[in-house]
């Protein structure tokens, strides 16, 4: 994790949960890619964008709106954000 390196006040360690230190060190990492221009998506975000559209999905697939292949690649987009999160979805 390189604490550290990216400016994690020592002192505090023992108030943060691993949780916690991980979230730091994957928004400071986040934080250089922008600096250097590059675009990152903040995936929690994405995550609950997904899964706020899941009951109008759900609902929409069962009414032939949607079509098969469509429904499964929405739903493997969000089991891919809730295994990237860890589980720390909510």
């Amino acid at each position: 994790m390189h604490l550290m390196r990216r400016g994690f006040p020592l002192p505090e360690v023992d108030n943060w949960d691993t949780g916690m230190l991980f979230n730091f060190c994957a928004e400071h990492d986040r934080m250089i890619r922008r600096a250097n221009g590059e675009v990152v998506h903040d995936e929690m975000q994405r995550y609950h964008v997904l899964k706020e559209m899941e009951p109008e999905m759900d609902r929409r697939y069962a009414a032939g709106e949607i079509k098969e292949h469509k429904y499964r690649e929405y739903k493997a987009v969000l089991k891919r954000c809730e295994n990237l999160l860890g589980g720390d979805c909510e």
